[in-house]
């Protein structure tokens, strides 16, 4: 799929700028924390902001499952660099639990607990966007060079 995805990401017929501006969007929505929800966000940024659907997803597909564990870990990595990573204890969960107050400040303290991995991520994404535009441009460029005379 991504081979394919990438296929038609060289052979787009707009401007390379464009192409390589739609990827390092979805570069970029593929290294938030957010997830499992970046397909979707990648199709509803693409038409959003009307840009080219296949490469806003191929750049969202840098994520995938060969990929995740080392972008979670440097995210986790990162933000804790930034932020530090809180001890906070989990509550105890139960019938009872739920009408107690302290469950409920337990509960709401848990995000304390995604703070670094959600600092690093963002910061990732933004490295993964910077980094993802040139390179895809000079790619696209040379590709098309390469392969002016055959169109």
């Amino acid at each position: 799929m991504l081979r394919r995805a990438l296929r038609n990401l060289v052979n787009l017929d707009e401007p390379p700028e464009r192409t390589a501006r739609a990827f390092a969007i979805g570069a970029f929505i593929g290294f938030t924390p957010l997830l499992g929800l970046h397909t979707i966000l990648a199709a509803l940024v693409a038409v959003g902001l009307r840009l080219n659907k296949t490469a806003v997803l191929a750049g969202s597909l840098l994520n995938n499952p060969w990929t995740i564990a080392p972008i979670i870990g440097a995210s986790w990595a990162i933000g804790s660099l930034l932020v530090g990573s809180p001890e906070v204890a989990l509550p105890q969960v139960g019938l009872t639990a739920l009408v107690s107050a302290e469950f409920w400040r337990a509960l709401a303290a848990q995000w304390r607990q995604l703070l670094p991995f959600a600092v690093g991520g963002t910061i990732l994404s933004f490295v993964a966007a910077a980094v993802s535009y040139p390179l895809m441009l000079s790619i696209l460029r040379a590709y098309r060079r390469k392969y002016r005379h055959r169109s």
